[in-house]
């Protein structure tokens, strides 16, 4: 046993350092995954982590005690679980991000159920756990939802006042009052519980839908790299070298009938083929002009058109051109000039668009 090992700090005092530490990071302009703020958040959890273990050793809370049984420094104590699954939402690092967020959720849910069995106020049910705790969420309309987000929130904004309120009584204090500050603490320590757990509800709901996320990148991930050529030089398979797929189907993709396969499932070719780029291919349909080139001029279409019989050719006799007036008939002259005169006095009479009703007049 090490007679120099540094004493053991108070649960206490390391959980008041933590809720300290955890406030400062919360009101810092530091990026989240600047190196300056993952080490804050990391610091904090390992210290919380040491506060959460020493009370899971010592078997502080007990479903045979409600909250009346505990002290008030030891009720603050249940907010430790909370604490560490808030600071495991700020880490980034080279650990999975699927398993962050499960262990943030263990400890949510642990925060809750101690919560319940010590008997503490009633707590508003977070969707994960009404559908049983795997994240399947009931049907809602989008109505209700939003209703019931603007309640949350109205029950958490009244929850910090109340909370700071409480403080305020408690910095404003005198020593002559030690009766009233202890039963203030009690309540404050009361009152940052509640408010704790609307939050973790809350909370809980976001990283179920995050994990699910990063569940999903994941198994992506994973399957990108099974998917990925074996790197081996002189022990592959003998079809690892394969290089097109498709050669080995009885299908033929661009028909899709039955067809002869190009390689033997030893890899040895049965036919003749013809190497081609996809890339190549993929970039002549990507660099090309946004719209339809035409496909044949306009001449060979009217001669397509002719040929289904869609343009007509022939028709009647055409009619005969009006024939002109001798100087010598002067009776067809009077009468082609008052047929001018006529309708140069009915121009006169009715002006060009002296019909229309709206403002097209001119």
């Amino acid at each position: 046993m090490e007679e120099d090992a540094a004493p053991e700090v108070p649960l206490s005092v390391g959980l008041a350092r933590a809720q300290q530490k955890l406030l400062a990071i919360n009101k810092s302009s530091l990026a989240t995954r600047s190196d300056e703020y993952q080490g804050m958040a990391r610091s904090l959890v390992q210290q919380l982590r040491g506060c959460v273990d020493q009370i899971r050793r010592r078997a502080l809370f007990s479903a045979n005690e409600t909250a009346d049984d505990y002290s008030t420094g030891e009720l603050k104590l249940v907010l430790a679980g909370a604490y560490l699954g808030e600071a495991l939402q700020k880490t980034t690092g080279p650990a999975a991000r699927a398993a962050i967020l499960e262990e943030a959720l263990a400890h949510y849910r642990q925060f809750l159920d101690t919560c319940r069995n010590i008997g503490l106020a009633a707590r508003p049910t977070s969707a994960g756990e009404r559908d049983g705790g795997d994240g399947a969420r009931a049907p809602a309309g989008a109505g209700q939802s939003r209703m019931q987000k603007i309640e949350r929130f109205k029950q958490q904004r009244a929850m910090e006042a109340a909370v700071a309120e409480l403080e305020a009584r408690l910095a404003g204090s005198t020593d002559g009052a030690e009766e009233d500050a202890d039963d203030i603490e009690r309540e404050h320590a009361v009152k940052l519980i509640e408010l704790k757990i609307h939050q973790v509800t809350d909370d809980i709901d976001l990283v179920q839908s995050e994990l699910e996320m990063a569940r999903q990148m994941e198994a992506m991930e994973r399957a990108r790299g099974s998917n990925a050529p074996p790197s081996g030089s002189g022990g592959e398979a003998a079809g690892d070298w394969r290089l097109d797929p498709q050669s080995y189907s009885q299908i033929d993709p661009r028909t899709g009938r039955a067809a002869r396969p190009t390689f033997n499932s030893k890899g040895q070719p049965m036919q003749p083929f013809v190497l081609t780029s996809e890339r190549q291919r993929i970039r002549d349909g990507v660099f090309r002009p946004g719209w339809a080139l035409p496909t044949m001029t306009i001449d060979e279409y009217l001669a397509q058109e002719q040929e289904r019989g869609n343009i007509i050719s022939g028709g009647g006799k055409e009619p005969d051109a009006k024939p002109e007036i001798s100087d010598n008939d002067h009776e067809a002259l009077d009468a082609e000039t008052k047929k001018q005169r006529e309708w140069d006095d009915f121009k006169d009479a009715n002006p060009r668009g002296w019909g229309n009703r709206g403002g097209n007049r001119g």
